[in-house]
């Protein structure tokens, strides 16, 4: 009679060596640790390079800004003078001698 438990055999590998399949979870999890940490790096890496262009942005908005009020600047001190830049010639269309 039997209990219908499975009867247990002996294993044809000797005591000494080590199943295939026992090293498999360690190896995997393993592979996992280096792939996590592999992608945490480059993680790392992405955020520098946005923070450095985020950075960048912010300095040329803020030379933007500061040529725009030089611009605006300017514009208000020479209509002060009475300069008449506004209804002057643009040199670009002023053709100098022997140019045609």
């Amino acid at each position: 009679m039997t209990s219908g438990k499975p009867v247990k055999t002996h294993s044809s590998i000797p005591i000494g060596e080590s199943k295939p399949y026992e090293h498999a979870p360690l190896d995997t999890n393993e592979a996992y640790r280096r792939g996590v940490k592999l992608l945490h790096e480059k993680c790392k890496a992405l955020q520098r390079s946005n923070e450095r262009l985020v950075f960048r942005l912010h300095r040329v908005q803020k030379m933007t800004r500061s040529r725009t009020r030089d611009v605006e600047f300017l514009k208000a001190k020479l209509d002060s003078f009475g300069d008449g830049w506004r209804t002057a010639i643009d040199p670009m269309d002023i053709k100098e001698e022997g140019e045609e």
